[in-house]
């Protein structure tokens, strides 16, 4: 009789797994639907040529003071870890 409860809990969870298997098909074809009904139109460009090289232009300035600021960052931190060294060796 043991067996019993076994056999159950698997026809209880087929009959889960067949329901899961089920609503999984009714999505998929759902979204088959849908994205077969979309249309893919091509979007005209809003900005002019100019108004593109002056967004690049901004955005390789931005670039150069990042790296500028970086650098700078880096020889502050080389400066305090060089006056630390600097500082422990005379009072050690």
């Amino acid at each position: 009789m043991g067996t019993l409860g076994c056999i159950h809990d698997m026809m209880r969870r087929d009959k889960e797994n067949r329901e899961l298997r089920q609503r999984s098909r009714e999505r998929m074809r759902e979204t088959r639907r849908r994205m077969t009904e979309c249309q893919h139109k091509e979007i005209p460009p809003t900005l002019s040529v100019e108004k593109l090289e002056e967004i690049k232009r901004q955005i390789q300035e931005k670039e150069q003071a990042d790296r500028k600021q970086a650098l700078q960052i880096t020889l502050y931190v080389g400066l305090i870890a060089l006056l630390l060294l600097l500082l422990l060796g005379i009072f050690s």
